[in-house]
């Protein structure tokens, strides 16, 4: 099944074109990589995939609908990045409760033990997290939600050598 599909893609700003003429399939079950220079447009073109940004032209379908303000598509995936807030009351122990009963793949043992690997205090804030420890508890929630469609944006910002290791070894075998 084909789960992103992209023709003739594009998103212009007034005065600046970030995602020109693009064309491509994803098929379910894969893992893709974009890999380009900073300003080219990835991240606008994941934002679009996850229907935050709406197209300029071109056609995108995801689950075979435009994923633009798409319940279908809303709930069928999760968009990981350095972005990610949440309510600064909640501890992190609080936050994988949420996200159990949010997300219907939660994979409660995945969670644990990646929480526990990368030793997490239960009742830590989230905000109170240094930049590569927020990014490594967001890659758990991404990893763990089990989404048909999970898209990381530059994952591992602010993780250091070690840790970013991990988490590709904890995706891999996750896939795997």
């Amino acid at each position: 099944m084909i789960v992103v599909k992209c023709k003739n893609l594009e998103k212009r700003y007034k005065h600046h074109t970030a995602v020109n003429n693009l064309s491509f399939t994803i098929e379910e079950n894969k893992i893709t990589g974009l890999i380009g220079r900073n300003g080219a447009g990835k991240t606008t073109l994941l934002k679009m995939i996850a229907g935050h940004y709406k197209k300029s032209a071109g056609d995108l379908k995801v689950f075979s609908e435009d994923p633009y303000a798409s319940l279908k598509v809303s709930t069928n995936m999760i968009f990981v990045d350095d972005q990610m807030v949440f309510p600064p009351s909640l501890t992190l122990s609080e936050i994988f409760q949420y996200a159990k009963s949010f997300y219907a793949n939660w994979n409660d043992p995945l969670a644990k033990g990646l929480f526990d690997y990368f030793s997490f205090h239960p009742k830590t804030l989230h905000h109170k997290l240094s930049k590569g420890m927020k990014s490594t508890f967001n890659m758990i929630i991404g990893l763990a939600a089990r989404c048909p469609l999970t898209i990381f944006d530059e994952p591992t910002t602010g993780m250091d050598a070690a840790v970013r290791q991990d988490f590709y070894r904890a995706l891999l075998k996750d896939y795997i």
